[in-house]
């Protein structure tokens, strides 16, 4: 039997980790958990109830209660809008040791059900699973970025200057990286790839590639399954 594998991988916003996850998590048929998009849907919520963010700590309870996939995969979860909330929010303490729980249970379920899990997301390689088998930190320069999700956004129909776009993925750099409570870093032992002028299947190979070193039996069946050609 084989042992489970739980990859984690981290990294800043519009990084493409995510896309990458996703990539991942479906060449192994593995579950996969954005972490982000809790609390996004926090945030969400939040904006939703009018909830002021100065008296957040009240509403946790209510807030973090009856989570589904489908609330997670809410498309409106990922605008800017919320992104700005959400990661103002993700610095109380409080509200991530609620949502704790929820991550290691799929942790948990995970590797007992299907053989391992992927999850991404900020502070998932450090604090959620520190000591995954595979630990991945994407980054990318921030304009590179900016364009990618400008681009992603018009591409969506959405009324978008990119210079906006620019200057709200620094807040939330500035916001994420100094944050006093687990803050975007390189996790000891995490392979960090610069997925700046990759395409998603040349950081897939890179990803696949790193995990393969592991198991002679990977590189066997890796370019079968692998179609290029798509970019980020």
């Amino acid at each position: 039997m084989k042992k489970p594998i739980v990859i984690a991988i981290d990294g800043p916003s519009a990084s493409g980790k995510g896309t990458l996850a996703k990539r991942i998590a479906s060449h192994f048929s593995f579950p996969y958990l954005n972490t982000g998009a809790l609390y996004r849907l926090v945030a969400f919520r939040v904006v939703v109830a009018k909830i002021d963010i100065k008296e957040l700590e009240k509403f946790i309870p209510v807030l973090v209660k009856d989570i589904s996939e489908n609330d997670l995969e809410n498309e409106v979860l990922f605008t800017e809008e919320i992104g700005a909330v959400a990661s103002i929010i993700a610095k109380n303490v409080k509200l991530r040791s609620a949502l704790f729980d929820f991550q290691r249970k799929f942790i948990s379920e995970g590797k007992k059900n299907n053989g391992g899990a992927v999850l991404d997301g900020r502070d998932t390689t450090t604090v959620i699973c520190p000591n995954a088998d595979f630990k991945f930190y994407i980054k990318a320069d921030v304009e590179i970025r900016a364009r990618r999700r400008y681009d992603q956004l018009l591409n969506k129909g959405e009324k978008v200057e990119y210079q906006e776009i620019l200057r709200q993925l620094k807040n939330r750099d500035n916001n994420d990286l100094n944050r006093r409570d687990s803050p975007l870093k390189v996790a000891a032992g995490a392979h960090v790839i610069d997925n700046g002028n990759l395409t998603i299947d040349e950081g897939l190979f890179k990803m696949l590639s790193i995990i393969g070193n592991s198991n002679s039996s990977f590189f066997s069946t890796l370019f079968s399954k692998i179609k290029f050609g798509n970019s980020l």
